[in-house]
């Protein structure tokens, strides 16, 4: 099997998908947040793939997979946003795992301004029967965490919570 066409994802890339979300974002607001532009996903891979130090396959519908990782294995990559302040309900569903095996997945969730706060892991082999038992192929959130682990965290809120809690009990914050 031949190898699949990949990108780094470099400054340029980023600097675009900034773009994106910066039009996505304003017309977010100039239709008062009722349509969408729909690139949640692309941003998603793009900024995994550029955190982790992912190639970004370039066609990912015909290979199945999303990314490639050091060691060429093969990654799919489902990105769910916020609607609203804070990190995405743990009740809402990825988007659907095609019938293409892959090596493990990353769940990158995102804020309500495209924020990249956390990613999650889980193997192909601990996730594919909770892909199989859903008609839609669709795995909510805490069904795929369930068989992960957190291995990205950049989150704003839990810093923020944490500050508030030791403020009100008087400990000190941890650095």
């Amino acid at each position: 099997m031949e190898a699949p066409k990949t990108t780094k994802i470099d400054k340029d890339l980023m600097n675009i998908i900034k773009s994106a979300i910066s039009v996505a974002l304003e017309d977010e607001t100039a239709t008062s947040t009722k349509r969408k532009l729909g690139i949640t996903g692309e941003v998603g891979e793009v900024m995994v793939c550029h955190q982790l130090g992912l190639e970004l396959v370039l066609d990912s519908r015909s290979e199945g997979f999303d990314a490639v990782d050091k060691n060429g294995l093969r990654v799919q990559i489902k990105t769910r946003r916020s609607e609203s302040e804070g990190l995405p309900r743990d009740a809402g569903r990825t988007s659907r795992f095609s019938q293409h095996e892959f090596d493990y997945a990353l769940l990158a969730l995102l804020d309500n301004k495209y924020e990249l706060c956390e990613i999650w892991q889980a193997d192909y082999n601990k996730l594919k029967p909770i892909i199989e038992n859903q008609k839609r192929r669709d795995p909510n959130l805490s069904s795929f965490k369930r068989v992960g682990e957190k291995i990205f965290e950049n989150n704003p809120f839990d810093s923020l919570r944490k500050m508030l809690k030791s403020a009100r009990t008087g400990e000190q914050s941890p650095a």
